[in-house]
């Protein structure tokens, strides 16, 4: 396969579709990283107990793991722009809710629950559309770039949001009349909730405008028969394809013990170890968004090297993230925490760039959603499963979840880098698909 040219990072904002697509898309990123601080800290704070995360989290991940393989056969069906709109109606409505009831007092464990559920439900239909959108808004040659502002941009939010998270939630805490350190935090959560709900809603405006993402053709019969049919296909269409099923299979390794320990544990060791506390949770956030943000731009800007190099890199990537849990599990502060985190995701940001925009020219427009869907199940929807472990783990040993995670992913990442098939993620020298 030839590289592409460079790209020129700027040139989508030339387009009318893809800039309002691009508006609507930073106002939901920065209001997900607000959230991704609030509703952790409103968890421990109603519930005190760091371990109700990862029941938290299982709420709201099981749902998205059922439904978000049935979340790209609706995108394909009804066009990204349809479910990208109505998820984020919903979304801006759950918010609002949240940060009304809490700021009057409402506060309690199953309302949490039910926000979860909520939160759950709506990635489900938002993560795949958000993925099938880019290509119908932009030429191929365009894509890398595109990705990079969208990607740049939510590793901005990464950076600055998770700050802003903390420094809201501080600032309104101040004075709190119902006074105790578990209520003091609520209404400066309660102020995040309604900000995000706003955003959301704004977003909505936005995508109403846009002229392009909409079907491609008639609409078949829906039925539950003919629903399953198509999920069915979008897997077949997946697991056929060599270097498609690999790299989901390595996201699979990477969720299982990554995600778990690092959304359940930075908070739990910013709430044990750092005397910052929430904002010292927000810095780890910022320190993850500014190093993807680098890697996000050169991943958009310069040539991208051939396809048989993605699965190398995905697996020193992937190692990579292993050894800052190694750093995490000793770190008396945080400044050597916060320095790994930067160079785990300048890597990352550099690998999801390159990943969705082979992706997106790999796979088919009309089964893309499908498609993305089945890897965002593997790569997020088992999530709940590394969460539940997590919690076990840290009521056992915080340091010692941190250090088995880590091991775990630095040895299969060396391991997959031995394996020449999954080194080369199966691509032939030629280029060709190998599920042709």
């Amino acid at each position: 396969m030839r590289s592409e040219p460079a790209p020129r990072l700027l040139l989508p904002l030339t387009q009318r579709n893809f800039k309002l697509y691009y508006g609507a898309s930073v106002l939901s990123m920065v209001g997900s990283q607000l959230t991704l601080i609030a509703f952790p800290w409103f968890v421990l704070k109603v519930t005190g107990d760091p371990a109700a995360m990862g029941l938290v989290l299982a709420v709201e991940g099981i749902p998205r793991a059922a439904f978000m393989i049935f979340g790209g056969a609706f995108t394909d069906r009804f066009s990204p722009r349809t479910v990208l709109a109505l998820s984020s109606v919903s979304r801006a409505g759950v918010m609002l809710a949240l940060g009304a009831l809490t700021l009057s007092g409402f506060v309690s464990t199953p309302l949490i629950f039910v926000a979860a559920l909520a939160f759950g439900i709506l990635d489900a239909f938002a993560f795949p559309a958000s993925s099938a959108f880019l290509p119908r808004l932009l030429e191929t040659s365009q894509l890398p770039a595109g990705n990079a502002l969208v990607q740049g941009v939510g590793q901005l939010s990464t950076m600055v949001g998770p700050a802003a998270a903390g420094f809201i939630i501080a600032w309104f805490s101040v004075g709190d009349p119902r006074g105790g350190a578990d209520t003091a935090d609520l209404p400066g959560i309660a102020v995040v909730f309604i900000v995000v709900g706003l955003g959301f809603a704004l977003a909505v405006g936005l995508l109403m405008f846009v002229a392009a993402g909409g079907r491609d053709g008639p609409m078949s019969a829906f039925s539950a028969t003919q629903m399953l049919r198509e999920v069915g296909e979008g897997f077949s269409a997946m697991w056929r394809d060599l270097p498609v099923r690999i790299i989901t299979l390595v996201f699979t390794v990477f969720t299982l013990f990554w995600r778990g320990p690092y959304i359940i544990g930075v908070p739990v060791l910013c709430e044990a170890r750092f005397e910052e506390g929430a904002l010292a949770f927000g810095f780890f956030g910022s320190a993850m968004g500014l190093g993807a943000l680098f890697g996000t731009i050169v991943g958009g800007s310069l040539r991208h090297p051939r396809e048989r190099w993605f699965g190398a890199l995905v697996l020193v990537d992937t190692a990579v993230l292993g050894v800052s849990f190694l750093v995490y599990a000793h770190a008396s502060s945080l400044a050597p925490a916060l320095g790994v985190t930067v160079l785990a995701g300048l890597l990352d940001g550099y690998m999801v760039v390159l990943l969705i925009s082979w992706l997106q020219v790999r796979v088919p427009t009309k089964l893309l959603g499908r498609v993305m869907s089945m890897i965002m199940f593997f790569n997020s929807g088992l999530a709940p499963v590394s969460a539940a472990a997590a919690r076990v783990l840290i009521s056992l040993s915080l340091t010692g979840m941190f250090l088995g995670a880590g091991s775990i992913l630095v040895v299969l990442s060396l391991v997959g880098l031995a394996i020449p098939v999954v080194r080369s993620l199966g691509i032939r020298p030629e280029g060709e698909h190998a599920g042709d």
